[in-house]
């Protein structure tokens, strides 16, 4: 088998039915499916049956451009390749060792190229490399002695002594925060020091592209479900150098999808803080970078290494944020296949797992180019963390890998560059004519603001505004913050309060999103209909298969305007709505900027209280869901008012009138 030809090219190269493997000659027909065909054949394999029915490989068929016969010999082919995979795994042992080697190699290859002349400074085998290996050694050690230069900052974010040897064992270093004086080299010790971080960042790459191989021995599918979960006393026998804190569990989840954006594109997102936090508002409420390598030689990111400080949020205030720190390292294995991986420094010093305490195992993703700017996405999640600071009620959403897993950083990744397409649907009243394409963004923009206003406002995020305050007799699951603004673009100016609680509902995710997103039932849980109905003026599909629109409603009683965004897909579901001023709207609609535009975001955030198909669209009415409501109030327009309890007692009214509406609502629903 050549190298560029994949397993998947060898059984779709070919029909051969389940009842054909024996022995003796056989005539073969071939015929090469398309890119497109294997992926969407690919992703109903995996996400829905290996088995379809007829009528799903008649539907199948029509999708890929196939006939039910052409897709159900791919489908034998394609289960016959996973009898294969379980025979593959009698050579487990072997493929340990390999890797072991691999491994050895590659340290033995670096240590070789490191070796300098004491004179020229040049390798000692500089005569025996070709001239590239030349150029590149020669800016290797350019880039380590410019890392060099930064190397005490490093140090003091790690907490580490300012002059640590590398030459010391990595256990001292764990151990001892003695003082140690710097060697007669110590601009070679600081070097060394940052070649040990390049080297946790070889090693966690070699474990991520391990993780990401479709038979990878060390992933266990969950009974009746897709998911996959790390048997990590088996992956720990062979990486012997994961680290998992005592008292530590850990989390571990797998994803693979489409996404609409070229690898290149999406790895230059990975590796700016800025666009990073942009794409994974939900997620990354706040981050920042120090580069150790900028870029590779030829100016692209292969090679690029950063020190990231992040937190990570769950839509819930019973989950606190995970503040981690760990390097991210990108790498170019071939051809359109990139790396980028993500590792918790612990073998240089143990606390930093003080952050939040939690810890990032090699995480990250395996991004492999497809035509039309498609680019296949392996999404892994891999972390040890304390659950004492986790509620009950959400510890099986987060240590199932459901909270912060990666699933939800793969739907959030592709929702983004749904809206970014900007190949939406628009469906208008006969209030509006048209929509210019510019206006229908701006639009959209707004409701992005507006929902990334109510995550910040059921947080505790420490790059927000919001700050927590406490009150006399809170009720439990209930927490409270307020905003002081000073006449800032798009904010309302003096103290806003933001209220919010979780909750628990008998009734699983998709029968909550159904109701809470039912106009005819709006009215009896919302406050702001006062038993009212709305119509829908606008609405702007952005990602259908994620169940994303933004729309504007009327309420008919007293004619006010209400923006809103909702969306559904395996990663949980949310609902954000806000009143906006009527003649500010229509400015917008009309082609104005939106940044002016100042509003309160309420709505929910919905979870599964437990692993579930929601790709698949499930409803067998089992298991619950858990509810996050958010409000915001404007308290007054002097920042130094005081709050007052009885303002504080009607916010927590609200907050309780409103979960009741609910529960009395799906009551009468059902």
């Amino acid at each position: 088998m050549s190298d560029g030809e994949s397993d998947y090219e060898i059984f779709n190269s070919s029909f051969i039915s389940e009842d054909d493997e024996q022995v003796g000659p056989r005539i073969q027909r071939y015929h090469r499916h398309t890119t497109q065909q294997i992926q969407l054949l690919e992703i109903f394999f995996k996400e829905c049956t290996p088995f379809p029915d007829e009528n799903q490989r008649s539907e199948l068929g029509q999708m890929v451009n196939l006939d039910a016969q052409q897709v159900k010999f791919w489908f034998q082919n394609r289960r016959t390749q996973e009898r294969m995979n379980l025979r593959r795994r009698e050579n487990v042992t072997l493929r340990r060792e390999h890797v072991r080697l691999l491994g050895e190699h590659e340290k033995l290859r670096q240590e070789r190229l490191l070796s300098l002349c004491n004179i020229c400074r040049m390798p000692t085998n500089y005569c025996e490399v070709s001239n590239e290996e030349q150029q590149l050694t020669i800016e290797n050690a350019r880039l380590k002695q410019e890392i060099g230069q930064i190397f005490s900052l490093i140090c003091k974010d790690f907490q580490l002594p300012a002059g640590l040897s590398a030459a010391q064992p990595s256990s001292s270093l764990m151990s001892s925060n003695a003082p140690r004086e710097l060697d007669s080299g110590g601009r070679n010790s600081m070097m060394n020091q940052n070649s040990m971080l390049l080297d946790i960042a070889n090693a966690a790459m070699n474990e991520l592209v391990m993780l990401g191989k479709i038979y990878c021995p060390f992933w266990r599918l969950n009974s009746g479900s897709t998911r996959e979960t790390l048997d990590y006393i088996e992956y720990e026998s062979v990486f012997n150098n994961s680290i998992k804190p005592p008292g530590f569990v850990i989390e571990s989840s797998r994803d693979t999808g489409l996404v609409l954006m070229t690898s290149l594109d999406l790895v230059t997102t990975l590796m700016d803080m800025n666009k990073w936090v942009d794409v994974f508002g939900p997620i990354v409420s706040d981050a920042t970078s120090r580069k150790l390598i900028s870029t590779s030689p030829g100016g692209t990111r292969n090679g690029s290494l950063q020190m990231i400080e992040a937190e990570f949020l769950v839509p819930s205030l019973l989950v606190p944020k995970r503040q981690v720190t760990f390097l991210r390292y990108c790498k170019l294995l071939r051809e359109g296949v990139w790396a980028v991986v993500d590792v918790t420094p612990t073998q240089l010093n143990p606390n930093l797992l003080s952050y939040g305490g939690s810890t990032r195992l090699p995480s990250g993703l395996i991004i492999e180019e497809i035509a039309n700017d498609y680019c296949m996405v392996t999404w892994i999640e891999l972390t040890a963390y304390d659950e004492t600071h986790i509620h009950q009620m959400y510890r099986p959403l987060i240590g199932g890998g459901i909270g912060l897993g990666a699933r939800r950083w793969l739907k959030t990744l592709q929702r983004h560059c749904q809206i970014l397409s900007s190949m939406w649907t628009v469906n208008l009243t006969q209030d509006f004519s048209e929509m210019p394409a510019k206006v229908r963004a701006e639009i959209v923009k707004l409701a992005q603001r507006m929902t990334l206003n109510y995550y910040l406002g059921i947080s505790n995020s420490s790059a927000s505004k919001w700050k927590s305050i406490q009150v006399e007799n809170e009720e439990q699951n209930m927490r409270l913050m307020i905003r002081k603004n000073m006449n800032e673009p798009g904010e309302l100016t003096g103290i806003v309060l933001s209220a919010a609680t979780s909750v628990w509902f008998p009734v699983n995710h998709q029968q909550m999103f159904d109701f809470l997103t039912n106009q005819n039932f709006r009215g009896q849980w919302d406050i702001l209909t006062h038993n009212s109905s709305m119509e829908e003026k606008i609405r702007i599909h952005i990602a259908n298969r994620h169940g994303n629109y933004v729309s504007l409603l009327k309420i008919v009683e007293n004619d006010m305007l209400v923006l809103q965004e909702i969306w559904n897909d395996a990663s949980g579901a949310m609902v954000v709505y806000a009143p906006v001023e009527t003649h500010s709207m229509e400015k917008v609609i009309n082609g104005a900027d939106s940044d002016f535009m100042q509003f309160l975001s309420s709505g929910f955030s919905i979870l599964p209280d437990k692993e579930a198909e929601l790709d698949k669209g499930e409803d067998n009415g089992s298991g619950g869901c858990l509810l996050t409501l958010g409000l915001q109030v404007w308290v007054s327009s002097k920042p130094t008012t005081e709050l007052t309890q009885s303002l504080v007692r009607t916010v927590e009214g609200l907050l309780d009138c409103t979960i009741g509406n609910i529960i009395s609502g799906l009551l009468r629903a059902t």
